[in-house]
């Protein structure tokens, strides 16, 4: 046994009041933990609230997105990669020439048929006089090979009536031959002009031959040599008239590069001009989204110089044969090996109201913004018919040539006559 001391055995000897001190403190802490237990459950209670509504509040937008998504969304298609997209005319001079004037400039409105630029006319039109004057002379060389077939079968004539007395002398000369009546000598002579005479009956025929071709079979006025340099006439006229460069179409000019005093050929590019009429949208959609894209669906576009509240209606007419990259200048290859999956995109042509593009007006290079209605599937997915009429045209290049005209035949009838007085 282990011995123990008194004061110990007080120290562990209970004391009833220590123990009910003990008591209380060790009863306090339960009671504390209860009462924070029940000050507790209303913030449970309240959070439990809060996330029932979270969630509920989750669940209806999500209903409410697919309910958009399926009533709305899945019918349509949608990019904001478009753009604006029109005739774009560049301006070049037919004939070559220096710039004497020009009678527009960036952002001036011209219109069809109106004159642009103006070039030296001085040498088209001296070579213009040179081929009329050219023309007479023609027309009296054409003369004389009409009249050198009379010539011709004036001399077949002559030589027809020697050949027909030198063939009569020979056969009187060879009935008398044998009688003693005419000479040896005069014979021979007889017989050398006869085939002299026939010589020069071939001689007249085959130059009235030579001189028929020459003149031909046609009327004096169509002939070849005259129709050519009736030819060379308007395309001296032609030339003349282009030293006038008119504008082909109505539009706005942009990126004029032509000054007074340059010289321009065909190649050059003087300006250009910006139809404000005929433009429409190419939008560039995703290839995934063209599944059920077809020719002459609606759509709507509106463009972000207007914004939202401007929105144009139109109409898918046509979807391109190829992407973009294919017409690159480098195309993929993608047979190399080096390849990358890449999402291609085809330019989808939408037209718009024109009506709407006047009041207001579009620039080439705008960006748009376009939904296209898939709902209608009975539609082509491609252009069924061929085009058979112009996109655009002008008549700037219909040189009038009726008053050119009449000045050539007036110079071939008076040539004529003069020729058929004298």
């Amino acid at each position: 046994m282990i011995p123990t001391n008194g004061n110990q055995a007080k120290t562990n000897s209970p004391n009833p009041d220590q123990a009910a001190a003990t008591q209380q403190v060790s009863a306090s802490p339960i009671e504390n933990t209860n009462g924070k237990i029940e000050q507790t459950k209303p913030v449970a209670k309240k959070r439990n609230h809060y996330l029932l509504l979270l969630t509920i509040i989750i669940l209806v937008i999500g209903a409410v997105c697919f309910a958009y998504w399926y009533l709305y969304l899945r019918f349509y298609q949608s990019t904001d990669d478009a753009y604006v997209n029109g005739n774009y005319i560049v301006l070049n001079s037919v004939v070559s020439g220096s710039v004497v004037s020009f009678y527009a400039d960036d952002t001036d409105l011209v219109e069809q048929g109106q004159l642009l630029v103006l070039l030296d006319r001085t040498n088209y039109a001296i070579t213009y006089e040179r081929e009329l004057t050219v023309l007479a002379a023609t027309v009296l060389e054409v003369r004389q090979l009409y009249d050198n077939v009379k010539v011709s079968q004036a001399a077949l004539d002559n030589r027809k009536a020697v050949f027909e007395r030198t063939e009569y002398d020979f056969k009187n000369r060879s009935n008398l031959i044998d009688s003693g009546a005419v000479s040896n000598e005069d014979f021979v002579h007889a017989k050398n002009d006869l085939m002299v005479a026939e010589y020069n009956l071939k001689q007249a025929q085959f130059q009235l031959q030579a001189a028929q071709a020459a003149a031909g079979n046609t009327a004096i006025e169509k002939h070849p040599l005259i129709e050519k340099q009736k030819a060379n006439i308007a395309s001296a006229f032609y030339n003349l008239q282009h030293c006038f460069i008119y504008a082909p179409y109505t539009g706005y000019i942009a990126k004029r590069t032509v000054d007074v005093g340059e010289w321009v050929t065909s190649q050059s590019s003087l300006m250009a001009i910006i139809p404000s009429t005929y433009v429409w949208v190419d939008a560039n959609f995703k290839e995934t989204q063209l599944t059920n894209m077809r020719i002459g669906q609606s759509a709507t576009v509106w463009f972000d110089i207007y914004g939202s509240s401007v929105v144009y209606e139109g109409s898918v007419i046509g979807i391109a044969s190829g992407t973009g990259s294919i017409f690159s200048l480098i195309p993929p290859q993608n047979a190399t090996g080096n390849w990358i999956k890449i999402v291609q995109r085809l330019p989808v042509r939408i037209s718009l109201d024109p009506e709407l593009v006047k009041k207001y007006p579009l620039r080439l290079g705008l960006s748009a913004n376009v939904d296209v209605n898939i709902t209608n599937q009975d539609l082509p997915f491609l252009t069924q018919t061929t085009s058979s009429r112009p996109v655009a045209q002008t008549s700037i290049f219909d040189i009038q040539m009726e008053e050119v005209n009449q000045l050539m035949e007036k110079i071939v009838k008076e040539n004529l006559n003069n020729q058929q007085d004298h």
